[in-house]
């Protein structure tokens, strides 16, 4: 079992980050990690807290989804508008051990926290707790399997090669124990394995309709659907369409969750928590309280992407990608034109909140829709389902022309639905699929091939320099 490399301040701080805002009660987690994780309430606190770097402007209210969409085509640096200097650069694909994705240490550090929650869980004697059985350990147990095995993913697909392309190729230190250590890379493979396992286990510890209590937003926490959603992404990854048809199948089957309509639509990005029975299976909840959000909001999603007052303009869609909408799509309206550039309208940010503050969507049913018809053109088999059906479903509720039931059909329509969500990097990677830009703000790499060494990023140098067993991506 591996170790993790981190220091003891590291790791005292860590388990002091505050969840503040996504629980209607605030936790205390201003003790010792042996105290805090020492009982039920503790570790419920201690789980809470899971989901709190997910907000930090380098992770999913910022960085980690602009850079994909900027690296291959949905996004650049608007030419019109002078921005405020952030952004600069990202569609040049310019990256080395010092100037990387940051996802590196957020997703390790929420690992860490992860590994000592399920570690911790089996330690409690629910003998001794009043206010707890065995199945609320197990669901904490689940929602810890699940956010670990969403960091992994997220650190495997950033850092690596697609498991379609390389599966033994370098990955990245799979860690199951939070103490200091030197890890080596575990392969693609490898990485793979740990994250369907924790998923599996965590969809057979987690009860049908377990939601987690006192949180401002429901699905900002794991759920059952979540965990078989995410397994349907995961499955889709490594090209095992079965897998994925499947767990999209069981998602779109449970009823939970339906396409909304056009009205709906453009409303539902801005809405203050996920409407029940809506598009959204899992999300970042956005609020001003949480630790890792800036105070002013002028990193975070909301201000970047608009203009004007509203924000500061670093980034707005391309015409390669407002070119692939038909007139009458609901999902064009909401780009917003501006001195003949388009900015993405997903994240204008919660009504009546300033500074604004926005929810992040990491996996909405439309995606379900999506996996099933990639897996199914590719020999998944459900019965009732075919890949035009589900295409179809998606137009219907859009608004357009249902998308050809071919690879390039399937792409250009995840690049439509899922544009400025943080795809479309990976869905080039897994797809082996080379990028090819006619709308860019750069001089270098309008074009990036596949294969190439480009598509794993390199490991940060304060990991290389900490690290002696760490093997830095080839190509840097």
């Amino acid at each position: 079992m591996k170790k993790i490399l981190f220091s003891c301040a590291v790791l005292s701080a860590m388990m002091l980050v505050s969840c503040d805002g996504f629980l209607e009660q605030e936790p205390e987690l201003s003790q010792s990690n042996e105290l805090t994780l020492s009982s039920y309430d503790g570790i419920n606190n201690a789980t809470a807290g899971l989901y709190t770097m997910f907000q930090s402007a380098s992770w999913f209210d910022g960085e980690y989804i602009l850079s994909s969409e900027m690296r291959c085509g949905n996004a650049k640096k608007p030419l019109q508008e002078p921005g405020s200097g952030r952004y600069t650069g990202y569609t040049t694909w310019i990256y080395n051990e010092n100037s990387t994705s940051p996802v590196w240490s957020y997703a390790y550090y929420t690992i860490a926290w992860a590994n000592n929650v399920i570690n911790a869980i089996p330690n409690i004697d629910i003998n001794q707790e009043r206010n707890a059985t065995q199945a609320d350990l197990d669901n904490l147990m689940a929602e810890a399997l699940f956010v670990r095995a969403f960091c992994y993913h997220n650190l495997v697909t950033t850092y690596a090669q697609p498991y379609t392309y390389q599966p033994e190729s370098l990955g990245v230190p799979v860690v199951l124990v939070t103490e200091n250590g030197t890890p080596a890379r575990n392969t693609v493979a490898e990485v793979y394995t740990q994250i369907v396992k924790d998923l599996t286990d965590a969809e057979a510890l987690m009860a049908d309709g377990y939601q987690r209590a006192g949180v401002n937003d429901p699905v900002a926490a794991a759920t059952k659907p979540a965990i078989q959603a995410f397994l349907s992404r995961v499955y889709l990854y490594m090209g095992n369409w079965q897998g994925a048809a499947d767990y999209a199948t069981k998602v779109i089957n449970s009823g939970k969750f339906s396409l909304a309509d056009a009205n709906t639509y453009k409303t539902m990005f801005s809405a203050s928590i996920a409407t029940e029975g809506g598009e959204y299976i899992f999300e970042v909840f956005g609020d001003k309280l949480n630790s890792y959000w800036d105070a002013s909001g002028w990193t975070h999603l909301p201000y970047i992407t608009n203009f004007g007052d509203n924000g500061s303009a670093d980034v707005c869609a391309t015409m390669d990608l407002i070119n692939l909408y038909e007139d009458g799509d609901v999902r064009l309206a909401m780009y917003q034109e501006h001195n003949g550039e388009y900015y993405c309208g997903k994240y204008t940010g919660k009504e009546g909140v300033q500074p604004r503050t926005t929810n992040v969507p990491l996996i909405r049913i439309s995606e379900m829709y999506l996996n099933r018809a990639e897996a199914l053109l590719n020999g998944a088999s459900v019965a009732g389902a075919t890949a035009a059906g589900d295409l179809a479903a998606i137009a219907e509720k859009r608004g357009c022309t249902a998308a050809a039931a071919t690879d390039q059909g399937i792409f250009d329509e995840r690049r439509r639905e899922l544009a400025f969500e943080g795809h479309i990097h990976y869905d080039y990677a897994r797809c082996k699929k080379s990028m090819t830009r006619t709308d860019f703000d750069d001089n270098v790499n309008q074009n990036v091939e596949f294969p190439s060494y480009m598509w794993a990023l390199p490991i940060p140098k304060r990991e290389m320099e900490a690290n002696p067993n760490m093997e830095q991506n080839p190509g840097y």
